[in-house]
């Protein structure tokens, strides 16, 4: 443990910077534990050697000495310790932020059916479509019924020659009203009330 601390104390010293237990960790690359680090941080502290500085719920170490120096030095670190346990907070509230978005993400994936949960379900809609369609196709051939699909296209079809006839149809009486008109003294409709012709319909 003792060797632990000078370790700690030395790299506070030469660094001489506010630094919390996780950066020493990191910038010690792992050579102490979390633990062994807050350790050599508190009997650092209860020698006098290091102050600490309490931001919320962050802790940060600086060398004692260095605050002694003069107000401004004094001034210059205290605003060092805000900045950076400013840094940390910021830090931290992105991180929440990160986990509970993940957290709710995974709560989308729990709550989501499996790929082979919807592999079951799509074979279970497909066996009750190929039944209906069984049973109709069963009732079409009972009643001796055309197909519907068939069925269908002669409809259209049926539509189709009914339009292009009407279609025809207007066009002549139109010509034949236009060539009336041109010998007629009153107006169009005056025209068409006369015939019994609903201007709609045309």
């Amino acid at each position: 443990m003792k060797m632990s601390k000078e370790i700690v104390y030395k790299f506070m010293k030469t660094q001489n910077r506010p630094f919390s237990t996780n950066d020493v960790v990191v910038n010690l690359r792992n050579e102490l534990g979390k633990s062994v680090v807050q350790k050599a941080f508190d009997q650092l502290v209860h020698e006098g050697k290091l102050v600490e500085k309490v931001y919320g719920k962050q802790k940060v170490y600086c060398p004692a000495q260095e605050l002694s120096r003069n107000a401004d030095e004094l001034l210059r670190i205290d605003k060092e310790l805000h900045s950076h346990a400013n840094e940390l907070e910021s830090r931290q509230q992105s991180l929440e932020k990160e986990v509970r978005t993940i957290e709710a993400s995974l709560a989308g994936l729990k709550s989501s059916i499996t790929l082979e949960e919807a592999r079951m379900q799509q074979l279970e809609r497909k066996h009750i479509v190929d039944n209906l369609t069984q049973k109709l196709n069963n009732l079409m051939e009972a009643s001796g019924s055309e197909d519907l699909t068939e069925t269908k296209r002669k409809i259209e079809n049926a539509l189709i020659i009914c339009k292009r006839e009407y279609s025809k149809r207007k066009r002549i009486v139109t010509e034949i009203l236009d060539c009336i008109r041109e010998n007629y003294p009153g107006s169009k409709i005056e025209l068409y009330e006369e015939i019994g012709i609903i201007e709609k319909v045309l």
